[in-house]
């Protein structure tokens, strides 16, 4: 999956948004109509609700695990 400049005059398709889309996510794996075309404020706010969803383990918690959970 990749982030790309969206090159066409393209509508956000995020929400009810009526801006212009500035960004493509491109999938792997899927033909031209599996992309997701955004304008830059509603990138910002799905980042951010990624953000708030998906938080990855610190270090010291993976370093715990790996010695067999006994720290």
């Amino acid at each position: 999956m990749e982030v790309i400049e969206c090159k066409n005059s393209i509508r956000c398709e995020l929400g009810a948004c009526r801006n212009r889309a500035t960004h493509t996510v491109k999938f792997d794996h899927v033909g031209l109509r599996g992309r997701l075309h955004a304008c830059d404020k509603c990138l910002g706010e799905l980042y951010a609700a990624i953000g708030k969803t998906v938080v990855p383990k610190s270090i010291e918690t993976a370093k715990r695990k790996g010695k067999g959970g006994n720290a």
